[in-house]
């Protein structure tokens, strides 16, 4: 009955929350970034705030700083003017250097810099594709291209949920996430071809993909995504937490809306650079 009950809250947030997503998105570079930083802000509360249930410091302003600058670092237009430069590999080694550094000015604590370390690699480092995804091959066409992870982590989530929900009797990983299934996993997967399918099909000038190419790059998708939400799992689990946080009315905190999408921009960024 509580479920029921809470049904109203989810779609209209769901709702609200898609409606708002595709605005930033339709906006460009000017409204994913500030986006982004908002983001990344929240989803390091809530991983500070998880983390310190087990007794693990993160190191917050290495942490939001350093993704700040990898955004910048991850920026198009640096790499149109500057290709010979790997920006988000500078980035990365200035923040390994920064954190080394205060860790030997402040008591090395390996745990916190371990963790942070993670954490960076977690949220910005991926998040940072998004701003790649928006320009390929140009800001008209990348708003396409960004697109696809989303398409394909919707319909893996819709697909894994009503299918497991259904059909599901064998437990996927029983130790992180007990309520997921193999056949909820392979639902996932079907649906997630079925949407890239019809998706790409509706716009087949802007996405020029053979059915195998099709089927291999929404088999790799859904798969990410359904890893992204077991990692997210995983670590509530080792947290002892029901939720990342309370952002959203029914649907939890904002890393358990974006858990998927976190592995799926990196590897929609690296599909396209091989099949373009």
């Amino acid at each position: 009955m509580e479920g029921r009950d809470d049904l109203p809250t989810r779609v209209l947030s769901a709702l609200v929350g898609v409606l708002l997503l595709l605005w930033v998105l339709w906006g460009g570079l000017a409204l994913i970034l500030p986006t982004l930083v908002f983001v990344l802000w929240l989803g390091s509360l809530e991983l500070r705030d998880m983390l310190a249930k087990r007794g693990i410091r993160l190191n917050l302003p290495f942490l939001v700083g350093g993704g700040v600058l990898l955004f910048l670092f991850s920026l198009p237009q640096l790499y149109w003017h500057f290709p010979q430069v790997p920006w988000r590999e500078v980035a990365l080694g200035l923040f390994l250097l920064g954190s080394f550094s205060y860790e030997l000015l402040r008591g090395a604590d390996l745990t916190r810099f371990a963790f942070t370390l993670m954490a960076f690699l977690y949220l910005p480092w991926s998040l940072g594709y998004v701003l790649l995804l928006r320009e390929i091959p140009d800001s008209t066409l990348g708003l396409w291209t960004l697109s696809l992870p989303l398409v394909a982590s919707f319909a893996t989530d819709i697909g894994a949920y009503f299918v497991g929900r259904t059909l599901g009797r064998q437990k996927l990983a029983p130790e992180i996430s007990p309520g997921k299934t193999v056949e909820g996993s392979l639902g996932g997967i079907a649906v997630s071809f079925l949407a890239l399918a019809l998706y790409t099909g509706l716009v087949r000038e802007v996405f020029p993909f053979g059915l195998l190419e099709l089927w291999l790059f929404s088999l790799l998708l859904s798969l990410a995504a359904q890893l992204g939400d077991l990692v997210e799992s995983m670590l509530k689990r080792y947290c002892g937490v029901k939720d990342s946080g309370h952002f959203l009315p029914g649907h939890g905190g904002l890393l358990d809306r974006i858990d998927s999408l976190l592995f799926t921009f990196p590897l929609t960024y690296f599909l396209v650079v091989l099949f373009t």
